[in-house]
């Protein structure tokens, strides 16, 4: 029996190739690929068009898939029979179960050579979008979606043409995809992720409070490419959320928890549309409506576009956030620590306590000199002075920037014990802060050789153009920077942590001023809650100092008793699973097609 289904097949694929739509539908879909490939690596596209393009040009193969396996299905099953040579076959010694399974393996063949024509027309235009590794897995995706493509629209076309004519059994399947395919397109445009769907009400404004939103509330992502955001009350005085705060998040969450059910329960259903997304690697919403608002995220620092539609999340109130031991009025008790220039943010002007303020040691003291001093008509800028969100957030969210600290970091030569020692973090601390100053400090340092008019501490002229106090306060912001950035990448590293470990107490931490040399000047970052200037006659010279109101909370890293998150919470669409579909409708169709064309009449 083998041997004459696979003689019957051989048959059967030497009619079938001499067919025209054979070759044309290949060669058609390798020009109009080498077109496209040659057209795109001559012009450069950012990475929103690479993926509408992939979209595009994945929708017109697959429709070609569907068109040239319905004809080969007609080809193999209808045409045969009309042509008269089915009735041959009968007469011959051959079973009848040989004659439909070497159809079937016939037609199983070509669809192997399509997907071949398909993957090497595919590399060439994914070549041009992409790279590495998911030019790889779009390129083994070109093969294998495309060979289920061909076999279930072509067992579809089979089924049809049972009962109904050619033109039917054409037309059905391609009038199937195409809706659903770009209905589930159109449908993703429209749908949201959870996440971005609560950052949408978190953002409520509200003009009245310090984050000038309803909650109250500062948002912020790790530096660590996971889909997760942590919230905090704002302001230095609130160390924990209201019981308003808790109601809205709950309230936000609830919202929010079907805000992608209808786009995930179409996924699941839309076979076409699963063969289409499936490209989709990155998650990402190729075609979007209304794009310049949908995004409620993208102001948040360290934001990466993780999020997708594909996803559950939820509320987490006791995150992953760094998380230490505090000797809080003689018991010891674990505090989350968080960025204190993000927290003290407001948007209300004139407030106090709403900035970290840096001051230069002795800048209340009218029996210290300095070097300003000397000028009779110059105002000591640099004494004292504010590091603003605005300001620090531009830092951080510049591309040089973090590269230049995270090899600065790296290149950091402080090594730690498995148990660290109260004296190995207070040294590691110590050292940290050299580096730092000894950095910025250095006229030659790569920090000065990023340019960007738009961020104050990266523009030349920003001190002339009024938007920094100082060259000083530049450096009191680089070093800042690095220190923040240090947290955001390096939450629960050693080198953090020894920034906040206690002087005196091995097992627990705390928030503190940041002592640096800058400018031969050694200068206090935190601890105050105000400043005001204030004037003396020294030697015939009008003297400026400062009185600094102490703070105990408002430090450049602050302890805090709450903070919450909202975060993955397991996977809603696995499009991996798809294939497991697909493999049992061919299985389930290709039996019935089986079952069916085994007891046909033929007349």
């Amino acid at each position: 029996m083998k041997k004459s289904l696979a003689n019957y097949s051989n048959f059967i694929f030497k009619i079938a190739a001499k067919k025209k739509s054979t070759l044309i539908l290949p060669i058609l879909e390798f020009v109009i690929s080498l077109i496209l490939a040659i057209t795109l690596f001559s012009v450069k596209l950012n990475a929103y068009y690479k993926t509408i393009v992939i979209y595009a040009y994945t929708l017109v193969t697959l429709l070609l898939g569907v068109l040239y396996s319905s004809l080969k299905g007609l080809n193999i099953f209808k045409d045969l029979e009309q042509e008269g040579i089915e009735l041959l076959t009968f007469a011959k010694p051959i079973s009848r179960k040989s004659i439909i399974g070497g159809k079937f393996l016939c037609f199983f063949e070509l669809g192997l050579i399509w997907s071949l024509c398909t993957l090497i027309s595919g590399a060439l235009v994914y070549s041009s979008l992409a790279s590495g590794q998911k030019l790889v897995t779009l390129i083994i995706l070109s093969f294998f979606v495309q060979l289920f493509n061909y076999l279930l629209f072509g067992i579809i076309t089979i089924l049809i043409s049972y009962k109904l004519s050619q033109k039917f059994a054409l037309a059905i399947p391609l009038l199937i995809f195409t809706p659903l395919a770009i209905g589930g397109a159109f449908m993703a445009a429209n749908a949201t992720s959870k996440i971005n769907n609560a950052g949408y009400y978190l953002n409520t404004k509200y003009e009245y409070h310090k984050s000038n939103t309803v909650l109250d509330a500062e948002k912020f992502y790790l530096n660590n490419n996971k889909d997760e955001f942590f919230i905090m009350p704002n302001g230095n005085e609130n160390k924990s959320f209201s019981k308003e705060q808790i109601e809205y998040l709950n309230k936000v969450m609830e919202i929010t928890k079907k805000a992608a059910t209808n786009w995930q329960a179409y996924s699941w259903l839309a076979i076409p549309y699963q063969m289409l997304d499936i490209f989709n690697i990155d998650n990402e919403t190729p075609f979007t409506l209304n794009n310049n608002d949908k995004n409620n995220l993208e102001n948040y620092i360290n934001y990466k576009k993780l999020e997708s539609v594909i996803y559950n999340y939820k509320l987490d109130t006791k995150p992953n956030l760094l998380n230490l031991p505090v000797n809080y009025e003689g018991k010891i008790v674990n505090k989350y620590f968080v960025p204190g220039v993000l927290k003290d943010y407001s948007h209300i002007p004139n407030l106090v306590n709403t900035s970290v303020i840096y001051a230069r040691e002795n800048a209340s003291e009218f029996d210290s000199s300095f070097q300003e001093d000397n000028y009779v008509y110059a105002s000591p800028r640099n004494l004292v002075g504010e590091i603003k969100w605005n300001n620090l957030k531009d830092v951080l969210s510049n591309t040089e920037f973090n590269e230049f600290a995270a090899n600065f970091f790296k290149n950091i030569d402080i090594k730690f014990t498995q148990n660290p020692s109260l004296n190995e973090m207070l040294e590691a601390k110590t050292k940290l802060l050299d580096t730092i100053s000894k950095e910025v400090n250095d006229k030659n340092s790569k920090l000065y050789s990023i340019d960007d008019k738009n961020i104050a501490v990266f523009d030349k002229y920003a001190v002339k153009n009024n938007k920094l106090a100082s060259e000083t306060e530049r450096k009191i912001y680089l070093v800042s920077a690095l220190l923040n950035y240090l947290y955001f990448a390096g939450n629960q590293g050693n080198l953090i942590k020894s920034l906040l470990k206690s002087p005196s107490d091995k097992n627990t931490y705390q928030a503190s001023q940041i002592k640096i040399q800058v400018d031969n000047y050694k200068y206090l970052i935190g601890g105050f809650e105000s400043y005001e200037a204030k004037s003396k006659v020294v030697n015939d010279k009008v003297v400026i100092r400062y009185d600094l109101t102490p703070s105990n909370t408002n430090y450049l890293f602050q302890d805090i008793d709450s903070v919450y998150s909202i975060k993955r919470n397991g996977t809603v669409v696995n499009k991996w699973f798809y294939f497991l579909i697909w493999v049992g409708l061919i299985i389930i169709l290709s039996s019935i097609s089986f079952n069916l064309y085994l007891r046909k009449d033929y007349k």
